[in-house]
């Protein structure tokens, strides 16, 4: 279950011990996890959020109303959309991985976000920063 292995790597970058046990439910395969003193908790959103809040890093859900709103937009993305592709391909041009210099332009904002967000401890481990353009190299016309 890739919702599985996806959960497992940001408890890593939280800091979180491992030995949460998941499981998948259903014909989508949607996660599950198991708790030691509640009841199970079912969707990689509710999963993601909850292991966020257990390692007291809620900064990364959003500090203001429109943060958190942004936060939920875009983990809703994630299950809406790209859980509905169902190889590898297809999810990069619903993402849009192999982009121009041109086509990045067109998401400033989201490609500042991700410079933002490569920032936080524990989120790049041993990885180095990926260098963002900061400035348009054409005007807004083409």
């Amino acid at each position: 279950m890739a919702a599985a292995a996806e959960l497992k790597l940001l408890e890593k970058s939280l800091g979180l011990s491992k030995g949460n046990k998941y499981s998948a439910q259903g014909e989508r395969q949607i996660p599950v996890l198991q708790t030691n003193n509640g009841p199970s908790l079912t969707g990689l959103t509710t999963i993601a959020t909850h292991l966020v809040k257990q390692a007291n890093k809620e900064h990364l859900l959003g500090s203001t109303a429109e943060e958190k709103a942004m936060v939920q937009q875009w983990l809703e993305y994630r299950v809406t959309r790209v859980d509905g592709h169902s190889n590898k391909e297809n999810t990069h041009a619903l993402l849009k991985v192999d982009l121009t210099v041109q086509e990045k332009e067109k998401y400033l904002n989201v490609s500042r976000w991700f410079c933002h967000i490569q920032h936080y401890p524990g989120i790049r481990q041993h990885l180095s920063s990926v260098v963002f353009i900061k400035n348009r190299l054409y005007s807004s016309s083409h």
